[in-house]
């Protein structure tokens, strides 16, 4: 072999070594993709000392690994805005693959950064670990089960995954799973159920629970190490009955062929169940009569209030209110709202708590907004009618919690109305 020809192989098969190794890429470098899992943000840019390097990337969706310098600062910024919703400076190394999953509500935007180095599992078996993105729904639990299996007679893969937390990397045979998720330390409280999750031979995965725009209800993102996404959506919204007819009725509710609530006698507000999301036959009867029979369209991962109210001996109302579970902004306080299920009153109602203004121009079958109030076990809540001095409804040493929810239905009849103050969570 002439030098020539000699020198010639060795240059080919340096190159194809350095293919072997990552092509042309700089080894000096870490290699860094934004996987966004944001609620609040339907596209964010990821800029590495000030430089956009990903553009436009959308819920459950990532760019390619891009090159990054160790140290370099990083800023995410809602796509095309050049404020910055987030500035770190991750712990990244030359020639590794890290994510920056980019998570948390409008105002509240939160990241975390995934080692996307480990090693692959030996034949017929995968490695997963969980991520809980979803701070609205708090610490949750993660099965993975056959088919048909109960929660009763199963335990958790991931117990208490908390928010913010990357938990640790879980050996699973490969295969197919029934994937659900409740809330930490319950069998019933399912926040997410999705029938088919399939785990390949050697695979390495995250798997990132997402909230919904109800705030309990979860949704779910697989990161496959180095590779694809996999969406993993929900099916479900969750479904109460607020009964507030203005005597001894009882209300029931049938949704999507299904009885949820039978004889719920007034006044009373159940507690939320699980129903198919979509275009569903909604029923609701009154003392064992059909009064309603609409389609209403329930969204995935949303929560409502069906509120049936009025005579039952005359022509009783129904009204299908949207429930906002997201907790409160600032944790420290409350969340409290007003709903009006008095048919037949003159005017709207206002209410106020401890002689602040929470609600005002209520009319019946509506809610008002969601209003921030201070925790305390000393509250007074009052509400009055349009034009009114007296309270139609009074309460002193109220308890509200920091980081809760709560809703004050007025029901009944316009004479002898009743006050329902609920902890919606």
């Amino acid at each position: 072999m002439t030098l020539f020809r000699w020198t010639a192989t060795l240059a080919l098969a340096a190159a194809a070594l350095l293919a072997a190794c990552g092509g042309g890429a700089d080894r000096t470098k870490a290699q860094v993709r934004l996987v966004n899992a944001s609620s609040g943000y339907t596209q964010l840019d990821l800029r590495v000392d000030n430089e956009v390097r990903q553009a436009g990337v959308s819920y459950g969706n990532a760019a390619s690994y891009v090159e990054a310098d160790p140290g370099k600062a990083f800023t995410l910024h809602s796509a095309g805005n050049s404020t910055s919703l987030l500035s770190f400076t991750p712990s990244v190394s030359a020639r590794k693959h890290y994510t920056v999953l980019a998570y948390g509500a409008s105002g509240a935007a939160r990241q975390v950064l995934l080692d996307d180095n480990a090693g692959a599992p030996e034949t017929n078996r995968a490695l997963l670990r969980v991520v809980n993105a979803a701070p609205d729904a708090g610490a949750l639990d993660v099965y993975l089960t056959g088919t048909d299996d109960t929660l009763a007679a199963s335990v958790p893969q991931q117990a208490a995954a908390a928010v913010d937390a990357v938990g640790a990397w879980l050996t699973l045979n490969s295969g197919g799973y029934r994937l659900r998720v409740t809330a930490a330390g319950s069998k019933t409280d399912l926040r997410l159920d999705v029938a088919a999750l399939t785990l390949g031979s050697r695979q390495v995965a995250t798997l990132v629970l997402t909230p919904t725009t109800g705030g309990v209800l979860v949704q779910a993102l697989l990161l496959t190490q180095q590779g694809e996404i996999t969406t993993l959506a929900p099916t479900q919204a969750r479904v109460r009955l607020a009964s507030g007819l203005s005597s001894a009725g009882s209300a029931g509710l049938r949704v999507g062929g299904t009885a949820l609530f039978a004889n719920v006698t007034a006044p009373a507000v159940t507690n939320y169940t699980l129903v198919s999301a979509g275009a569903r036959e909604t029923i609701v009867t009154v003392n064992g009569t059909v009064v309603s029979t609409t389609t209403q369209t329930l969204a995935v991962g949303s929560d409502y209030t069906v509120l049936v109210y009025g005579s039952p001996s005359g022509t009783p109302a129904v009204a299908l209110l949207p429930d906002n579970n997201t907790l409160p902004t600032d944790r420290t306080r409350a969340k409290l709202r007003l709903v009006n299920g008095v048919q037949g009153l003159t005017g709207t109602l206002s209410m106020s708590a401890d002689f602040s203004p929470v609600a005002d121009g209520v009319d019946a079958g509506k809610a008002s907004v969601y209003e921030l109030v201070d925790a305390t076990t000393t509250g007074r809540l009052s509400v009055v009618a349009a034009g009114t001095a007296l309270p139609l409804f009074e309460t002193t040493e109220q308890t509200f919690v920091a980081a809760s929810n709560y809703t004050v239905f007025l029901v009944g009849s316009p004479t002898a109305p009743v006050g329902i103050v609920r902890k919606d969570r």
